[in-house]
């Protein structure tokens, strides 16, 4: 019987393979190469991959060797409070946007950029005063911003209506406070039909509408709705910037005010699809508005329609027509 090794002789190569002399010298201990340092400190680590950056921005690197070299990679600019102390850079992340698009409806709608140089955060909605860069502090003349400052302005501009102040506005409430305000008999039916019939479900507690078409001013943000100018929030809040946009988008040759077809240009505008309830709703308001303020030259001027959204103005106007005499200047 033959061995495994006599049974497999022949499957072995005849010259068998010998270590490289040179691969075993370097095996010896003298010649084994040193360790590689290690990082003690996880700040020394070189940063593998360099966010990118949006185009036209380079780090400091790569705009130093980008005449000397092909493009580097792009990487984002961080800089620290230190380095804006350093360099006085006031710039804040991402100015230098356009607003406008030549050929586009954005290119006749200016928008105001330097407007919170003017007014403490113009974004912001103010919750009990209509303010703007003129009056940043609302309406002040006889303490009217002090006496309402528990009520949103929105809720302000409902509550003229509600005499004895139940937070209930019934169908008569609003046709005599139109009265007071001097619109016309069939305005003021005109108005309290609109208002109830389309805001009073909105404003009712329960899911159900209420017989009596009552408005419930605890709900009045509710009765906000579409296709409007957007200066009043859902909350019922007053935004200055929205305010300022009627005028830097609507007020043709910047003359401090709008002309009966300037609003309905504006209207037109902002109109939302499929929004019937909004488009009639806002026309009525400006009609309204427009009747109320009444202006001689054919302008109401910026201060007259922002005392409406406030209805600061409403006060005073009943007053004088009172004493005029006149309750149905407003012949519509």
């Amino acid at each position: 019987m033959s061995s495994y090794a006599d049974a497999t002789k022949h499957w072995l190569p005849s010259d068998q393979p010998k270590p490289d002399p040179a691969f075993l010298d370097g095996l010896q201990p003298a010649n084994l190469r040193k360790t590689a340092p290690t990082i003690d400190h996880h700040d020394s680590l070189a940063q593998p991959t360099p966010p990118l950056t949006p185009p036209g921005e380079l780090s400091a690197d790569a705009q130093k060797g980008a005449a000397d070299g092909p493009p580097a990679v792009r990487q984002r600019k961080t800089t620290s409070s230190r380095d804006h102390n350093n360099k006085g850079d006031k710039r804040v992340p991402g100015e230098g946007f356009a607003q406008s698009i030549k050929g586009q409806v954005s290119e006749r709608r200016h928008v105001i950029e330097d407007l919170d140089q003017r007014i403490a955060q113009p974004w912001v909605p103010r919750a009990n005063i209509a303010a703007t860069p003129e009056h940043p502090y609302g309406t002040t003349a006889g303490g009217y911003a002090e006496l309402h400052k528990d009520e949103p302005v929105l809720g302000q501009h409902v509550a003229f209506f509600d005499k004895d102040r139940d937070n209930i506005l019934w169908p008569l409430d609003t046709w005599r406070g139109f009265r007071e305000m001097g619109y016309s008999f069939f305005w003021c039916t005109f108005a309290m039909t609109v208002i109830h019939f389309f805001f009073s479900w909105f404003t009712a507690p329960g899911f159900l509408p209420d017989p009596f078409f009552r408005i419930f001013l605890k709900n009045g943000h509710r009765s906000k709705h579409g296709s409007d100018t957007g200066v009043y929030d859902s909350e019922g809040r007053f935004i200055p910037a929205k305010f300022e946009e009627i005028f830097s988008k609507f007020d043709k040759g910047n003359k401090g005010g709008l002309s009966f077809t300037e609003g309905v240009q504006m209207i037109h505008a902002q109109r939302q699809a499929a929004d019937p309830i909004g488009w009639a709703g806002e026309t009525f308001e400006w009609a309204s508005t427009y009747l109320l303020i009444w202006p001689k030259d054919g302008i109401c001027d910026k201060e007259s329609i922002r005392t409406v959204y406030d209805v600061s103005c409403f006060g005073s106007l009943r007053s004088a027509r009172y004493r005029s005499g006149s309750l149905s200047r407003c012949d519509a």
